[in-house]
């Protein structure tokens, strides 16, 4: 009986040799991009499982095998940078629907064209721009945007304004009627749209100087390349006929997803230093919003939110999804805010009308 004992803790441990081996190598996503080594965006992608996994074996460890057990901690905490950047630690709070005094509401939310399209007259595009109006938001960020025209009512730039009654909106279009926009209670004093012309994508970074009661206010507002994991193997008849993909056609006509992932994380990379450059460059106070298809334990993440604050991870508790599929770990749409900016209270509800959930969020300028 000792003999089986000693075999099956024998097998238990060295279970927990590899779980070690794998959750170490998923600590270097911060710090190696994927176009140096591909195989990390995977890393980085089941995070929050491998942390589950280690916290799970260190208990054990430190039960079963308490001479070992010092190490396997020290491993751990070796994910620490990851850890804080998956999980927020801010528990019990409430959302309170009354602002304080001062300060700003921005809700962010990727839309998914408004889960329909120009024939398919779904009611629920209705539902979404009625729960936008219901929050009384100072400023709207929507990325997969497009006006959609049927009937009395459209989810229309025009009809989002009347609900809302934000007056003033900025539209990027990477194409004729789609892109992302920005929403306003205050006027633009100055607007941009910068394309991600160097890597040949339609998509842009949209910005724009909004004149606050306080203070000017730089709003940024982006979406970076979809991955289409959800897309089937095309031909190249059928993915000739695609927008938006441009030099990127012939991977929907691969058959490995896995491999996609790896192709437009790369891509993700290439996007976030321009964006990081244009971030670094503003002497604005700015919140950043993005839909950024990569979660917070990636490289993206990672450069991206270098001397940011993440308004989640400030006042959120939880690994905080948004993307409304798959996994219950994947944040993978963001607020950033600059330094001189506080964040007072964030959400983000579980409606269910888009493939994405949106973010809402209350933030005060520094004096």
């Amino acid at each position: 009986m000792s003999s089986i004992r000693t075999i099956f803790k024998s097998m238990i441990f060295l279970g927990g040799i590899v779980c070690t081996l794998v959750y170490l190598y998923s600590c270097l996503t911060p710090y190696i991009s994927p176009i140096d080594w591909h195989y990390l965006s995977f890393a980085a992608l089941f995070f929050p499982i491998v942390l589950v996994a280690m916290l799970g074996w260190t208990i054990i460890a430190i039960i079963w095998f308490r001479k070992y057990s010092p190490v396997f901690v020290i491993c751990l905490a070796l994910g620490y940078q990851n850890i804080i950047s998956v999980f927020g630690f801010h528990p019990g709070k409430d959302f309170q629907a009354q602002k304080d005094s001062g300060s700003i509401r921005v809700l962010s939310w990727n839309v998914n064209n408004f889960n329909t399209n120009a024939t398919d007259k779904d009611p629920k595009a209705l539902d979404m721009i009625q729960f936008m109006q219901a929050q009384q938001p100072d400023i709207i960020c929507l990325q997969d945007f497009s006006e959609l025209h049927w009937g009395k009512f459209g989810p229309t730039i025009d009809s989002i304004k009347s609900f809302t009654g934000l007056p003033y909106h900025f539209f990027s279009e990477a194409d004729a009627n789609y892109g992302v926009i920005i929403f306003s209670r205050w006027p633009f004093l100055n607007r941009q749209s910068v394309p991600f012309t160097n890597i040949n994508l339609t998509e842009s970074l949209q910005y724009a100087d909004i004149q606050t009661p306080n203070k000017v206010l730089r709003v940024y507002n982006t979406h970076l390349a979809s991955m289409n994991i959800h897309v089937e193997v095309m031909d190249e008849t059928n993915v000739n006929q695609l927008k938006f993909l441009d030099r990127n056609k012939e991977i929907l006509m691969k058959k490995d997803k896995l491999y996609r992932m790896a192709f437009f994380d790369r891509l993700h990379v290439q996007q976030a230093q321009m964006v990081k450059r244009s971030l670094d460059s503003s002497r604005l106070p700015f919140i950043f919003t993005a839909d950024l298809n990569s979660v917070p334990s990636s490289f993206v993440y990672q450069h991206l939110s270098k001397g940011l604050n993440d308004a989640f991870l400030e006042k959120g508790f939880g690994f905080g999804r948004t993307y409304d599929s798959l996994s219950p770990t994947l944040r993978i749409d963001v607020l950033l805010t600059s330094k001189d900016i506080t964040t007072k209270q964030v959400k983000t509800p579980r409606i269910h009308e888009s493939d994405h959930l949106p973010i809402i969020t209350d933030i005060h300028l520094k004096p």
